[in-house]
C-alpha cells in the first residue's frame, strides 16, 4: 500500500523537535506497517525565516535546511518533498515527481489539512483529513470563514475524542468526525534510562489569538497555566517548562517567581533526537491544555503526552474530557485545578514505579502506531 503523509515540520525549524515528531510518528508508523511511504509538505514563501527569525528566501531558509536534515536523519530524502508555495521550488522530490508518486498512491493523509495542491491531492485513491487542533479548526471555519481545507477529503478524523458529543459545544461544520488517538512508534521511545527529577512539558505561551463561538471565548495555554500558578508552592515536585515565550512577557517573571523552571526550546528540543532525550530524561509530564480544549470539552489527546507515556513517564494533564473515552488514574492522570493537580502528583509519587509501568502499558495497548494506523487505514475504506 502506498501512503503519502503531509504535515508541517518545516514550519517550525527553530526549537521545533516536538512539532516534528507530531508528523514523524505517522510517517515512521506507516513505514513500520510495511507501507510504501512518502512525505510531502507545502510552505508559503512568507513563512521562510533564517536562524535569527528574519524573513528570507526559500532556498536560504532555516525551514529548507531543517527539512533536509530531518529527512536525512530518517533516511527519507528520496521519499520526501518540501514545496515552496505552488511548488516552483522544492527540497527533495519536485512537484512533477510528487504528482507521479500520487498517481499510484492508495491513501493521502493530510495532517491538519496543510496540503492544498490539487494536482497531487486529487490523485490518490482516498484522502484523509486528520484534525490535530480540535475546536479551533472548526471555529475558524464556521465562525471566521477561514478555509481550513476540509473539503475534498473522503474521511475526516480528529484527536478530539469528544468532538461531536452532546457535552462538547464546539461546531462540527456538518462533518461526521471519526476519532483517533495519536500514534507512537514505540521502539523510538522505549528506554531503560532512569527517570529524571523534574516533571516537564513543552509549550508555546501564546500560540494564536483567542477565538469566539456562540458567545464563548476560547484562549490559549497561558491562561490555564496561570490558573495553577502556585502549584510549585503546594507540591514537593520540581516543575520545568520548555517554553516558547517572549523574554519581555510579564508572565515569564510571574512563572519564575512562583517556582517554575523555564528552559529554552532552541537549547533543549531543537531536533527530533534532542526532543526525545528531553522527554526520556524527565520524571513525567505535568501540563495544562489550551483553554479551548478544556472549556470546549473536546477530549483532545496530546501527541506530546503520548511520547511521555511510551517512554514510561507518567502524565498528569488538565482534563479535556479524555476520561470519558480512555481510562485515567494510573500512568495517565487528569486534574481540574491546583488542588486536584497536587493530589495527582502525590498519587504518582506514592508509587512511582507502578505509574511508570501503567504509562508504558497504556502506550502499548492504545497508542502503538501499528494499532492506531491500521485502524485509520480501515476508516479510509482500504
Amino acid at each position: 500500500m502506498r501512503v503519502i503523509v503531509s504535515g508541517a515540520l518545516a514550519a517550525h525549524p527553530l526549537g521545533g523537535g516536538g512539532n516534528t515528531w507530531a508528523f514523524l510518528q505517522y510517517v515512521l508508523g506507516f513505514q513500520r506497517l510495511g507501507c510504501d511511504i512518502y512525505y510531502a509538505e507545502q510552505i508559503d514563501a512568507g513563512r521562510c525565516i533564517d536562524d535569527d527569525w528574519r524573513p528570507c528566501t526559500f532556498a536560504d531558509s532555516a525551514n529548507a535546511r531543517y527539512f533536509h536534515s530531518v529527512m536525512t536523519r530518517f533516511g527519507l530524502c528520496e521519499r520526501a518533498a518540501l514545496l515552496e508555495s505552488d511548488g516552483l521550488q522544492s527540497v527533495g522530490l519536485s512537484l512533477r515527481q510528487l504528482e507521479d508518486v500520487a498517481g499510484d498512491a492508495d491513501l493521502f493523509v493530510n495532517l491538519s489539512g496543510r496540503f492544498h495542491i490539487d494536482s497531487v491531492l486529487g490523485r490518490p485513491r482516498r484522502r484523509m483529513y486528520v484534525d490535530l487542533d480540535p475546536g479551533y479548526v472548526q471555529i475558524w471555519q464556521a465562525q471566521y470563514n477561514v478555509d481550513m481545507n476540509l473539503a475534498g477529503h473522503d474521511v475526516h478524523v480528529t484527536v478530539g475524542l469528544n468532538l461531536g458529543a452532546d457535552s462538547c459545544p464546539m461546531p462540527t461544520c456538518g462533518i461526521d468526525w471519526q476519532t483517533t488517538l495519536p500514534p507512537v512508534v514505540l521502539p523510538e521511545w522505549q528506554t531503560a534510562r532512569p527517570a529524571g527529577s523534574a516533571y516537564t512539558t513543552v509549550a508555546d505561551w501564546r500560540g494564536y489569538s483567542p477565538v469566539e463561538w456562540q458567545g464563548q471565548w476560547y484562549g490559549q495555554k497561558s491562561e490555564e497555566f496561570l490558573r495553577v500558578l502556585d502549584l510549585p508552592q503546594r507540591s514537593a515536585a520540581t516543575f520545568e517548562i520548555c517554553l516558547a515565550i517572549h523574554p519581555d512577557e510579564a508572565d515569564r517573571r510571574r512563572l519564575l517567581d512562583h517556582g517554575w523552571h523555564l528552559v529554552e526550546p532552541r537549547e533543549h528540543i531543537a531536533t527530533p533526537d534532542s526532543y526525545r532525550n528531553y522527554v526520556q530524561g524527565s520524571r513525567g509530564e505535568f501540563t495544562v491544555a489550551k483553554n479551548g480544549y478544556v472549556a470546549g470539552r473536546t477530549g483532545w489527546f496530546s501527541d506530546r503526552s503520548a511520547c511521555y507515556l511510551a517512554a514510561g513517564r507518567p502524565v498528569i494533564i488538565q482534563d479535556t474530557a479524555i476520561g470519558d473515552h480512555v481510562p485515567t488514574g494510573e500512568g495517565l492522570l487528569t486534574f481540574s485545578d491546583t488542588a486536584t493537580a497536587a493530589a495527582a502528583l502525590d498519587r504518582v509519587e506514592s508509587n512511582y514505579a507502578r505509574h511508570a509501568d501503567a504509562a508504558r502499558a497504556f502506550a502499548a495497548q492504545r497508542l502503538d502506531s501499528s494499532r492506531v494506523l491500521s485502524r485509520l487505514i480501515g476508516l479510509a475504506g482500504l
